[in-house]
């Protein structure tokens, strides 16, 4: 976005409410500030530029719902799921109730008696059931195999299948809370039930062969915002933060450059160009993914800056982990420790990687400027 293009707005301000929804829920700080946005517009209508024309459009009418009653909506919606979840739970449990009478025997033999306790059953089961003609020894052990077999099958399904509800359930009790997003991410990360599949206009997350999340590949419904001075990086999509992650930010002397930036290229498995110095002269080495020293993880999401450039190459990456603790060990503020790239964890990497569009936004500053109102004090320092 050019800033030239504003006469009232600053840029941050812009950012602000360009994507937003008239019709929105946003909580009171969010529209307080809308508010006094679409106010200021109002206020200096005769100067407007035709970009803020166009914007002012929008939003003159506007009419932000309260997000406290979209939270009560998702609180009906987790009550109604637990009681269906419940009754599913009820019947499996019926199901699998009988399974295990058929199977208690069994259990018992193999982990409760011990080995001489083992040859009185086996002597007084063959002596019976070859009193009765029924069945030979051989054809027994035969039959103990693939009981036991079947015992451990249905064990295994039941342990997936209760990990797979753990996991909806958490998703959808806080679909939108960064916390509950970030710990499924590094749940399913390298998961061979981890599927990322292309679909009409996105991509659905799926888990074991259901679907937990599905995102459009629409770079407008996306914006990236790294904040130097906390550490991490803000991930929104469709005007809600869904993550929040730590990350790695240029030391001194190396500070990641502050501004707009967009994400041009994205690389699975990239090679890396490590600058070296030798013999007093610089020098760049490539360096295949998966050497030793590789060390920028399986993802590269390259970033164009928009506006003046600045010299380098700058992407979101990972960080070895087998090398982490030395890493750490020379970094004590792990907020400001790279070459300047920002660094995330390969499972954060891994979701980004496959699902934000090339074109997403993305914004370095050193802080929010925001007052305790949540009223826009100034604008980001950085930001063209």
């Amino acid at each position: 976005m050019d800033a030239n293009k504003l006469n009232i707005l600053s840029l941050t301000e812009y950012n602000l409410i360009a994507n937003k929804n008239p019709q929105g829920s946003y909580d009171r700080a969010t529209r307080e500030n809308l508010y006094a946005i679409i106010h200021k517009l109002h206020e200096n209508f005769n100067t407007l530029s035709g970009l803020e024309n166009r914007l002012y459009g929008k939003f003159q009418a506007a009419r932000f719902g309260a997000l406290e009653d979209k939270d009560k909506r998702v609180a009906r919606e987790v009550v109604r799921y637990r009681l269906s979840n419940r009754v599913k739970q009820w019947i499996q449990g019926t199901v699998l109730a009988g399974l295990c009478l058929t199977l208690v025997g069994i259990l018992i033999y193999q982990v409760l008696l011990d080995d001489n306790s083992r040859r009185k059953v086996d002597l007084a089961w063959y002596e019976q059931l070859n009193k009765m003609g029924l069945v030979s020894k051989e054809e027994l052990a035969k039959m103990e195999k693939d009981l036991t077999i079947t015992a451990s099958k249905l064990k295994k399904t039941r342990e997936e299948n209760q990990e797979l509800a753990a996991t909806v359930e958490g998703m959808i009790l806080n679909n939108r809370v960064a916390e509950n997003l970030k710990y499924i991410l590094k749940q399913i990360y390298k998961d061979p039930r981890t599927r990322y599949e292309q679909v009409a206009g996105g991509v659905s997350l799926q888990f074991a062969g259901r679907e937990l999340a599905r995102y459009l590949s629409d770079p407008e419904r996306w914006y990236l915002l790294g904040i130097i001075e906390t550490g991490v990086i803000k991930v929104m999509y469709n005007n809600d933060q869904i993550l929040e992650i730590e990350a790695i930010f240029g030391r001194q002397g190396e500070e990641t450059p502050l501004g707009e930036y967009e994400v041009k290229n994205k690389v699975f498995k990239p090679a890396w160009y490590k600058r070296e110095q030798i013999d007093g002269k610089v020098r760049v080495r490539k360096i295949p993914f998966g050497h030793p020293d590789h060390e920028i993880g399986h993802w590269w999401l390259g970033l164009k800056r928009l506006g003046p450039p600045v010299p380098g190459s700058y992407g979101i990456h990972g960080v070895n982990i087998a090398r982490f603790n030395e890493f750490f060990k020379k970094n004590f503020d792990w907020r400001n420790g790279s070459a300047g790239c920002p660094n995330i964890q390969e499972w954060y990497l891994e979701f980004l990687g496959r699902v934000i569009p090339l074109g997403t936004p993305v914004n370095i500053v050193p802080r929010e400027k925001w007052n305790g109102k949540g009223a826009v004090t100034g604008q980001m320092v950085g930001a063209l």
